[in-house]
């Protein structure tokens, strides 16, 4: 019971997130590729020179639709963004059509509070190894939306066929590679739009701006609007990306 509750106050801070972009995406410079033979290994040897964003320092990502499966692979080379995919996650996110709306979420890592806790407290335990110890901890993947796939925490040896796999390479470079079935999701149409995230704290914070009641008061000069804070996305880069194409 304290679990599920766990799982779900997650997805009711995240999920209302996913359709939100947070800066002007421009959508036609990304298609699915066609990538033969891949593997959930989060070794992304297949994936080399076909990542979006090949140039950027921040994070890079791709998307490949083959046969009845979605893959993606992420790289996130920027340690403060490194901090908030381990702490919050990496979004997948399969739209129904080409609407960019909340459709089939996969999110992992999922960073386990009790797990996270203990490492803390353990003083033998080295500090310098922190963020791969929080990825070993995580106890599975949070899953929403599918059509044939309960919500909540997914097992890593489930019987659906979703995988996902998030590492440190030996250059402190987080890797992460998931797989989904398509026909695990009900779509309505053949085309599609999917949705890739690193979840972060500003992501977050702009959603419970967005959300504040505006409190607008009539004065003697008409209405009154306060202020709200100005959030600053601390990124050079957005975070997420929305890709469309068919699956036909």
């Amino acid at each position: 019971m304290v679990k599920n509750k766990y799982c779900w106050l997650i997805w009711s801070m995240i999920l209302p997130l996913l359709s939100f972009s947070q800066k002007k995406t421009k959508t036609e410079e990304y298609s699915f590729l066609s990538i033969p033979h891949i593997e959930i290994d989060g070794n992304l040897d297949e994936w080399k020179g076909h990542f979006y964003q090949k140039d950027s320092e921040l994070w890079q990502c791709a998307l490949a639709l083959e046969g009845d499966h979605l893959y993606a692979a992420v790289v996130v080379k920027d340690p403060a963004l490194q901090n908030e995919a381990i702490m919050r996650g990496i979004l997948l996110n399969l739209s129904y059509n080409t609407k960019k709306k909340d459709g089939a979420q996969l999110l992992f890592p999922v960073a386990d509070k009790e797990s996270i806790r203990a490492l803390r407290n353990d003083e033998d335990r080295d500090k310098s190894n922190i963020k791969q110890d929080i990825l070993q901890a995580s106890r599975g993947y949070l899953v929403k939306g599918f059509t044939k796939v309960r919500d909540g925490l997914l097992s890593f040896q489930n019987d659906y066929g979703i995988k996902a796999v998030a590492k440190l390479d030996s250059s402190n470079v987080l890797l992460y590679e998931a797989s989904i079935p398509l026909d695990l999701i009900h779509f309505k149409s053949d085309s599609i739009a999917v949705q890739v995230a690193v979840i972060t704290q500003y992501m977050l914070m702009q959603k419970i701006a967005r959300d504040r009641p505006s409190n607008n008061t009539m004065g003697m000069y008409g209405i009154y609007r306060p202020t709200q804070p100005t959030l600053k996305d601390p990124y050079s880069e957005k975070t997420e990306i929305w890709v469309t194409g068919s699956i036909k």
